[in-house]
């Protein structure tokens, strides 16, 4: 009986655990310099890439600038994930770019001040169920 008792309570954690993990998955992440034609003074632009497996179920990315990991005290961006006519799209700060093969792209301009207290960059994906994935880590 205890057997039986021990071989139901580690099924339905398991059931548990697997139900509450997203299908959508990000890697592969890197940050550039990027120049744009509309550049201010003391400021910079980042050009923010990351690979995303199962991009149709992806609703948000997140992208916070902070001091340590996980911490967003610099700046925290939203991007949403949108389709239009079976094409999805990154929408980030109003500039919208095609997610093309696996690959998202976004623009993210910093202050001077910004690009100077920020150490890491944390991204990850919520997904349409509001779960999230796994964090990516820029150290700079």
């Amino acid at each position: 009986m205890k057997k039986l008792f021990l071989c139901v309570f580690v099924l339905s954690i398991s059931i548990i655990t697997q139900a509450q993990t997203t299908q959508v998955e990000i890697m592969d992440l890197a940050v550039n310099p990027g120049i744009r034609a509309d550049i201010q003074p003391d400021t910079t632009n980042l050009i923010v890439l990351f690979k995303l497996k199962n991009v149709n179920l992806a609703a948000k990315a997140y992208y916070y600038f902070g001091t340590v990991q996980d911490a967003n005290d610099i700046l925290s961006v939203t991007g949403n994930i949108i389709e239009q006519s079976a094409t999805y799209y990154l929408q980030v700060n109003g500039v919208q770019k095609e997610i093309l093969g696996y690959t998202a792209t976004c623009f993210i301009k910093l202050s001077g001040q910004q690009n100077a207290g920020f150490h890491y960059l944390t991204v990850f994906v919520e997904d349409n169920n509001g779960l999230v994935t796994d964090k990516l880590y820029f150290h700079k």
